[in-house]
């Protein structure tokens, strides 16, 4: 799948797969080399290194003590996949601005993964992120037996209203051919009144959550939507200048709006209609709670070179954007906002769990916040 030289797209993709639960963040694309960016040599082959037991079972969602990340120049090593997506920028960042390097990280990128949870149980990565919702279901698993992981930071959110509108988490597009711009004029079609909305997407993720809650807060019946999985933000869009029978809304994530425009697809409605501010947009980064009992020094460096990342991304969003872009080889005018507080504030993650209880994929009060996160870590 490819772009022309003008940008615009050059292959239609006519394969999807309907709705599969084991999901990454963001889309997939092509394939890249081990790392990204700037290597250290003298981190080559060096595992994280094992130190004093800090405990993984918090009950709580914020933390107080500090954990002593040790010799900065020891540098550990941590694999994870290889994110050649939108998920990419702070990773991208951390390596070309030296924020790993600053914390006595090494990452090490094993490559693309359609199953992430599998690779970091299994032991071939030491983490990935994903979605409050997605996270609630692997720790819920089968009746309540489920994986022993926790996040350990937070990663994105929605950006307060001030920002420009193009770093919110998702945007979802029409083709103009519909004759559809607003969710009101959705609400009165035929479209909408005589059967199913196709749109890309799977359960459960932000694509999934993030509908759904548009259609509530605007007077929508989220019952409506049909969820079908792309393997990439531009099959989505492809599919839908293919018309209403293949797919009426292309959900989208921000290195991919700019392509959506430039194939003159009509914005449907943001991540911000929603109502959930913040919320809406929120992802965090997780290990399993054997790894951050074994590795607390690890996970802290992790979360401090990532955090600052984060950081720098927001007081430089078109480096940022350059950078990603160059990583990611599409063009593009947008990266994701990511939060540079500490904690889990409840209200981020809450909604994304009751989501799942009123869908019926959780029972009732089976999983909270505290389930789901180690807060220990700044």
């Amino acid at each position: 799948m490819a772009l022309g030289k003008n940008g615009k797209i050059g292959a239609i993709v006519a394969a999807v797969v309907v709705v599969a639960a084991g999901i990454t963040i963001g889309s997939t694309v092509g394939k890249t080399k081990a790392n990204i960016g700037p290597k250290d040599p003298s981190s080559a082959d060096k595992s994280p290194v094992v130190t004093a037991d800090t405990g993984s079972n918090a009950s709580t969602v914020s933390g107080d003590d500090i954990i002593d990340v040790g010799d900065l120049t020891q540098i550990i090593t941590l694999h994870t996949s290889t994110k050649k997506n939108c998920t990419s920028t702070p990773f991208v960042v951390a390596e070309a601005k030296g924020f790993f390097e600053k914390n006595g990280i090494k990452i090490e990128y094993t490559g693309e993964t359609t199953d992430a949870l599998s690779a970091v149980l299994q032991g071939t990565n030491d983490f990935d992120g994903t979605l409050p919702n997605a996270l609630a279901t692997y720790v819920y698993g089968d009746e309540g037996e489920g994986a022993a992981i926790k996040a350990v930071t937070l990663n994105q959110v929605d950006p307060p209203a001030d920002v420009d509108p193009k770093f919110r988490h998702m945007r979802f597009y029409v083709s103009p051919k519909l004759g559809i711009t607003t969710l009101e004029e959705l609400k009165n079609s035929d479209l909408y009144k005589n059967g199913e909305i196709t749109i890309s997407g799977r359960a459960p993720s932000c694509s999934s959550f993030i509908p759904n809650q548009i259609f509530k807060n605007n007077g929508l019946d989220s019952k409506k939507l049909s969820f079908v999985a792309f393997d990439s933000d531009i099959a989505a869009i492809q599919a839908v200048q293919l018309g209403p029978d293949n797919l009426i809304i292309a959900g989208i994530h921000p290195p991919f709006y700019y392509l959506a425009e430039e194939e003159g697809l009509i914005l449907l409605a943001d991540s911000a209609d929603s109502g959930l501010g913040a919320a809406s947009g929120t992802s965090v980064f997780y290990f399993t709670d054997e790894f951050i009992e074994s590795n607390p020094v690890a996970v802290q460096r992790f979360v401090t070179a990532i955090k600052e990342a984060s950081k720098w991304t927001l007081d430089n969003e078109e480096e940022a954007i350059a950078l990603t872009e160059a990583y990611i080889e599409k063009a593009i005018n947008a990266v994701h906002y990511y939060y540079s507080g500490d904690g889990f504030p409840v209200e981020l993650i809450d909604p994304w769990i009751k989501d799942l209880e009123e869908s019926g994929a959780l029972p009732v009060g089976a999983i909270t916040v505290a389930d789901l996160t180690a807060p220990q870590f700044k």
